[in-house]
């Protein structure tokens, strides 16, 4: 079920990084082009705060095309996320390197947490888009959890329920949803922090 991403660096003279350079947008088609920008992943931070500064008046004509497609972005990121997890938990051998995984897939919900937050947005549209992230996480988390059986030892879950993806809305507002450090014995739980470094955990 679950899988996950990360994207090439920021390119800062690339068009899409170029194109959030400008003022917050304030048109439906200011917006089209910072969502366009936002899809493209070369600059999410600035793309972002972009989109956190727009202003739009919400008329019959415009809320359904600009509710569609910041729905449309935050489901594609949700499916990159779960993609993304996936493939590092078949590839991690490592208590901390699944631990990275969990924790990178949380910085990413996090961001997404973010997205469904803009004030542009009816407190309606941002309460259905979150409620749609925080069930992505729990299904993703239930379906880690069930992976971790298969480990007798029980210090996988352990470690998933310590660091788990549900924690995604108290990442720090500051933190880059694409390039996130490695894991150090401060950034993960005290249980964590006490697991064997490896481990032959997945198949």
């Amino acid at each position: 079920m679950i899988r996950g991403w990360f994207s090439r660096p920021a390119d800062t003279t690339s068009p899409a990084a170029e194109s959030t350079a400008g003022d917050a947008p304030q048109s439906y088609a200011q917006w089209s082009q910072c969502l366009d920008a936002l899809a493209k992943e070369d600059n999410d931070a600035a793309c972002l705060q972009q989109l956190e500064n727009g202003q739009l008046e919400w008329t019959a004509g415009v809320a359904p095309m600009l509710g569609k497609r910041i729905s449309e972005e935050v489901q594609r990121r949700l499916q990159r996320c779960s993609d993304r997890l996936a493939r590092d938990l078949r590839l991690g051998a490592q208590e901390t390197l699944i631990v990275r995984a969990v924790l990178q897939g949380r910085v990413q919900l996090g961001f997404v947490h973010r997205l469904c937050q803009l004030q542009v947005l009816p407190a309606a549209t941002q309460q259905h888009l979150q409620s749609e992230i925080l069930k992505f996480a729990e299904r993703a988390q239930k379906s880690l959890e069930d992976t971790a059986k298969a480990d007798r030892s029980g210090q996988l879950a352990t470690l998933l329920r310590n660091n788990p993806l549900t924690g995604y809305d108290r990442t720090p507002a500051s933190s880059s949803p694409l390039h996130t450090a490695p894991p150090t014995a401060a950034s993960l739980s005290p249980a964590t922090a006490a697991a064997p470094r490896r481990r032959n955990i997945l198949n």
